[in-house]
C-alpha cells in the first residue's frame, strides 16, 4: 500500500470520493421510471412496446449504477492506498460520461412518454402507435421480418421524425427496441406522416432505398445533373412513396403544409437530403396519376402551388435543375412505384400496399359502407384505422367550406380511441 504522504494527492483523493458520492446518489434516481414520466402516462403504453423499452432502460441504469459504486469504492480505498488514485481519477471520469449518455437516453424516453399528458392525447398516441405497426405488417410480415413496436410522441415543429428500432443508442452497447416516432401538433390529428416515418424504418429493414436510388437513376440515366441532385434524395423519396401508398392524396396535401414555406419552397439547402419542396410536391401529384387516379383534386394543388410560387422565383441556379425536372417527374413517378423490394423477392411495395386502397373512390366506397358508425365504432377503427385516417385528409383537403369540421371529426375520433382490444 502507497500512503498518501502528498496534501495534493489526499485532497484529490477525497475529492474523487465526493464527486463520486454525489454522481452516483444522482444515478440511484433513476431506478425509479417515474422520475422521467408518470406512471399513468407509462401506463398507456402498450406492453409489447413498454416492455422491452423499461426492460432496456433498465439494464442501462443498473448497469451504470454498478460502475459507479464501482467508481466510489475505487476513490474510497485511494483515500489510505496511493497506488489507486490514478485508477480511482480514471473510474470516476469514465462514471460521469456514463453517467450523460444514460441520462441523454432517459430523458428522451421519459420526454417521449411524459408527452401523453391528457386523457384525449393518451387515447390519440395509443391510436398512433397501433396504425404504424398495422402500416408496417403488410411489407415485413410476408418478408420475414419482426415488425418493431412503436411509441409515438408530440412535439413542437413542422415536420416528424423517427428514431429507428435497432439503432445504437446514446448510451454504448443500448440498442433502440421500438421505433419512436416524433408526431407534430399540427398535423397529430391528420397524421399522415406518421406512416412516412414508418416508411424510412420498412425501406431500412427491406433495403428498398437502395431500389428506390437505382430507379431514380434509371429515370435520369441522360441527365448525369439532374441525377446528382435526384439520387441524394432516395430516402426522403422511399418514404414519402410509402406515405403515399398508406394514406393516398392526404399524404400529398399534408406534404405541401409542411413544405409550402414561401421563404423555403424553391430552396436546395447544400446537404439536405429532402428534396426541393416545389420538387417534391409536384412529385405527390404525380404520383397520384401514376397509380392511375385520373385527374383530381391533386391538380388543384398543382396549380395552386405553381401560382403562388413559380420556378423563376428560385435563384437562378435551381431555378434551371427544377424546370428540367418536371419533364422527368412521370416517369420518376412510375420508377419509384415499381421500384423492386429486395425483401420482398423484388416485387413493388405496392404489391404489398395497394394504391388502390386509398384512391379517391376507394375511400368514397367505405365512406358509403361504414356510414356514421366509421368514426365511432370499435370495428372500423380496429379494421379501416389507416384508410380512414386517408379519408379524413382527403376530406379535409379537397373541400376548403367544410375542412374545419372534417378535423373536429378526426380529432373526436382519434382522442376518443378505447385501449387496444376495447
Amino acid at each position: 500500500m502507497t500512503v498518501l504522504a502528498l496534501p495534493r494527492e489526499a485532497l484529490v483523493a477525497a475529492d474523487l470520493q465526493r464527486q463520486s458520492a454525489h454522481w452516483l446518489s444522482a444515478a440511484v434516481t433513476f431506478e425509479d421510471a417515474e422520475e422521467f414520466a408518470s406512471a399513468q402516462a407509462w401506463a398507456s403504453v402498450e406492453a409489447q412496446t413498454g416492455l422491452p423499452l423499461r426492460r432496456q432502460l433498465g439494464a442501462a441504469v443498473r448497469e451504470l449504477v454498478a460502475l459507479g459504486r464501482e467508481a466510489h469504492a475505487l476513490a474510497t480505498a485511494a483515500r489510505t492506498d496511493g497506488s489507486r488514485l490514478p485508477a480511482a481519477a480514471r473510474a470516476v471520469q469514465v462514471f460521469r460520461r456514463r453517467y450523460t449518455q444514460v441520462e441523454t437516453t432517459l430523458e428522451f424516453f421519459g420526454d417521449a412518454v411524459n408527452s401523453r399528458t391528457s386523457a384525449g392525447l393518451r387515447a390519440t398516441l395509443r391510436l398512433l402507435d397501433s396504425l404504424a405497426v398495422q402500416g408496417m405488417a403488410p411489407v415485413l410480415v410476408p418478408a420475414g421480418i419482426p415488425v418493431p413496436p412503436v411509441l409515438c410522441y408530440v412535439d413542437k415543429g413542422l415536420g416528424a421524425s423517427i428514431l429507428r428500432a435497432g439503432i445504437r443508442l446514446w448510451h454504448p452497447g443500448t440498442v433502440n427496441p421500438v421505433a419512436a416516432i416524433k408526431v407534430v401538433r399540427h398535423n397529430l390529428y391528420r397524421p399522415t406522416s406518421l406512416f412516412h416515418e414508418t416508411g424510412h424504418q420498412v425501406a431500412h429493414l427491406t433495403l428498398w432505398t437502395g431500389s428506390v436510388r437505382d430507379a431514380i437513376a434509371g429515370v435520369l440515366v441522360g441527365e448525369p445533373g439532374l441525377a446528382r441532385m435526384w439520387e441524394p434524395w432516395a430516402s426522403e423519396i422511399a418514404a414519402d412513396v410509402f406515405a403515399f401508398l398508406s394514406t393516398g392524396y392526404a399524404s400529398v396535401a399534408a406534404l405541401y403544409d409542411v413544405v409550402g414555406d414561401a421563404r423555403t419552397i424553391l430552396r436546395w439547402p447544400l446537404g439536405d437530403p429532402h428534396p426541393v419542396g416545389w420538387l417534391r410536391t409536384r412529385l405527390g401529384c404525380a404520383l397520384c396519376r401514376a397509380a392511375g387516379w385520373g385527374a383530381g383534386p391533386w391538380d388543384g394543388l398543382e396549380d395552386a402551388m405553381l401560382a403562388a410560387h413559380p420556378a423563376s422565383s428560385a435563384d437562378p441556379s435551381v431555378a434551371d435543375l427544377l424546370a428540367r425536372s418536371v419533364e422527368y417527374l412521370p416517369a420518376l413517378a412510375g420508377a419509384c412505384l415499381r421500384a423492386p423490394v429486395p425483401a420482398l423477392g423484388g416485387r413493388p411495395m405496392a404489391s404489398a400496399l395497394d394504391p388502390g386502397r386509398v384512391s379517391p373512390a376507394a375511400l368514397d366506397a367505405l365512406e358509403r359502407s361504414a356510414g356514421a358508425g366509421a368514426w365511432t365504432s370499435p370495428h372500423w377503427r380496429r379494421a379501416e384505422g389507416i384508410r380512414l385516417v386517408a379519408l379524413a385528409g382527403l376530406r379535409e383537403a379537397e373541400d376548403p367550406d367544410h375542412a374545419p369540421a372534417w378535423i373536429e371529426r378526426a380529432r373526436a375520433w382519434m382522442s376518443s380511441a378505447p385501449p387496444a382490444g376495447g
